[in-house]
């Protein structure tokens, strides 16, 4: 499922051996990482999380290859959190100096396929690369592609893998394309900080979400098929959580309160009230992120009357690639950023 970009949040279940007691203590730690946030946590979160240094440091580029449409694909390379990380960038061919309007394209991941090959999976008809945006689209915005922590860009025989633990796939991925986005902004001049969409389906969906909430340039985004809220996430899939997103945790590498902070920060729906404008995208019955997902969150911006549309879907699958009014629902809502 991952090759069609929207990728399966499911992982191999893991079988847990030693004494009970111990299994017991784990299982009572996560219960407390879990746990329902108070108001002053969320706040307090949302506070460090725009305290992280995101300035672009060690900018390199590895690449530039012109594509069908004769739009340049860019790949660079940055530091950001200590890791070396890579994402790749499309300029369009223009003959005039006007700034374009950015779109973020945010991947799936599910943490076993950790391979995103813009050559093939952007190829597919999900996203129809070097087109996706449709109806000329792409001579009129920059696309920025990110990479997230743990998982490599392939383009055909180049492959460039991004360091960083591939569990952190929801707040550190966030990390990743906010500050990927900073690359991008700070190396292209045609780049217009004042126009910036971004993209996403399953955890690329869960990204956009918290993309938008954390950098208020981002005023538009479309969301597809995402988990919003990691604590229901974990009720469906406890062993794949324990088997990678919490595994940091129980190996040691990072703290209790580091974990707690994370899971709190991986959840869209804490942070309903700092969404922009958001276009959701979900099947009723989606075969591993209940529509209850996008239902719930809708209920939450409503609450305080954020700009929110929810468009539902009768295919039985964790995306509309055959749906035509999917298309020109996305298509008019990212068109509308480029005025």
């Amino acid at each position: 499922m991952y090759k069609i970009v929207i990728a399966v949040l499911l992982l191999h279940p893991i079988f847990c051996k030693g004494q009970k007691s111990k299994i017991d203590d784990k299982d009572t730690l996560l219960q407390k990482i879990i746990s329902d946030p108070s108001q002053q946590e969320i706040d307090d979160t949302l506070f460090k999380l725009k305290q992280r240094d995101l300035s672009p440091k060690n900018v390199l580029i590895h690449d530039s290859i012109v594509l069908a449409n004769t739009n340049t694909l860019y790949v660079l390379s940055h530091i950001v959190e200590d890791n070396t990380h890579y994402g790749a960038v499309i300029v369009p061919k223009r003959k005039d100096d006007l700034k374009l309007p950015i779109i973020i394209f945010a991947t799936g991941g599910d943490g076993i396929h950790t391979e995103f090959d813009i050559s093939t999976d952007f190829n597919h008809r999900a996203v129809q690369f070097p087109s996706f945006l449709g109806e000329n689209l792409d001579e009129e915005f920059m696309v920025v592609i990110p990479s997230f922590r743990g998982q490599q860009l392939s383009i055909g025989n180049k492959k460039y893998l991004s360091e960083g633990s591939v569990g952190d796939a929801f707040d550190g991925a966030t990390t990743d394309a906010l500050g990927f986005l900073n690359v991008v902004l700070g190396n292209f001049d045609q780049a217009d900080k004042d126009r910036i969409g971004i993209l996403g389906g399953s955890r690329g969906g869960t990204v956009a979400l918290l993309a938008s909430v954390r950098d208020k340039r981002i005023k538009r985004a479309v969301v597809i098929a995402a988990p919003s809220d990691m604590k229901a996430l974990y009720g469906l899939y406890p062993n794949q959580f324990k088997l990678l997103f919490f595994k940091d945790l129980l190996s040691g590498n990072i703290s209790e309160k580091e974990a707690r902070q994370r899971f709190i920060a991986s959840s869209p729906i804490h942070f309903a009230k700092e969404l922009p404008l958001v276009q959701l995208h979900h099947d009723v019955n989606d075969p591993f992120v209940p529509i209850d997902f996008a239902k719930n969150l809708v209920l939450k911006m409503m609450e305080r009357k954020n700009g929110v549309h929810l468009y539902s879907y009768e295919e039985n699958i964790h995306g509309f690639w055959d749906d035509e009014q999917y298309w020109a629902r996305v298509q008019d809502f990212i068109k509308k950023l480029g005025k």
